[in-house]
């Protein structure tokens, strides 16, 4: 006997997003599977980042809704923090707490929501490389250190899904990789992961799914080798033959 397929743990439908006059998201679709890495990809002011925000509940669509898990996700409910924390988001800065040590930013929030002490969060460290700048305060930290710690102190709540949201576009490039690294660890051991980015190597190698971007619409998705070498859309391509000959 088939089984019936997994509901998809992230889904929006149909959803849009306005500001003002402008139409940041119109009748998004989108579905992410339990364990798949989804890439977006497009220029600037695609709607890459709303997208994202909409699934963390940092922005609320004017239309549409967002599931995670099956439960919609709504500011408005009176349990928002405990669905938003399922979802460990990771932004362009790192917002660290500058009085803070490596350590404490990423053991601040178990801490105070559940109680735990430092050793999960020195575990963390360790994991994104890091085990030896635990004391360290964030001013003393490279820029991919800094968001190394980020994306600790985003996994340290245990979350079911990983949102990043250009996660190297304010780093150095020589240190782009480091926090790629650690984000391809991430994939390997099946975390769910909704990434927004322009590194289009990075998507090649470790996405599942390349979703394309323009104007607030999904233009084409589908696998990298489908979207990089077979694009079916004159905006992909043209979009494409732009990022990749840079």
């Amino acid at each position: 006997m088939t089984l019936p397929p997994a509901p998809p743990l992230i889904a929006l439908r149909g959803v849009t997003r306005r500001f003002g006059t402008v139409t940041a998201l119109e009748e998004i679709d989108l579905a992410v599977s339990k364990g798949e890495v989804v890439v977006l990809i497009g220029p600037s002011g695609s709607g890459k980042s709303t997208l994202l925000r909409c699934v963390n509940a940092l922005e609320r669509p004017d239309a549409g809704e967002v599931l995670l898990g099956g439960e919609r996700v709504d500011a408005a409910r009176k349990d928002i923090d405990r669905l938003r924390a399922e979802t460990g988001m990771v932004f362009q800065h790192f917002n660290l707490f500058p009085h803070l040590t490596a350590l404490g930013n990423v053991a601040l929030a178990p801490r105070l929501v559940r109680g735990q002490g430092d050793a999960k969060a020195r575990a963390l460290l360790g994991r994104v490389g890091l085990a030896d700048k635990a004391d360290v305060y964030p001013d003393m930290l490279s820029g991919g250190q800094k968001q190394r710690v980020a994306i600790a102190r985003a996994l340290a709540m245990e979350p079911v899904a990983m949102l990043f949201d250009e996660p190297t576009s304010a780093l150095d490039p020589e240190m782009v990789g480091e926090v790629l690294a650690v984000m391809r660890d991430l994939a390997r051991d099946g975390m769910t992961m909704l990434v927004a980015s322009h590194e289009m190597g990075f998507a090649r190698e470790v996405a599942h799914r390349v979703v394309f971007m323009d104007g607030g619409r999904i233009v084409e998705t589908g696998t990298p080798v489908e979207v990089f070498e077979r694009p079916r859309h004159d905006r992909t391509k043209a979009f494409l033959s732009k990022v990749l000959r840079a």
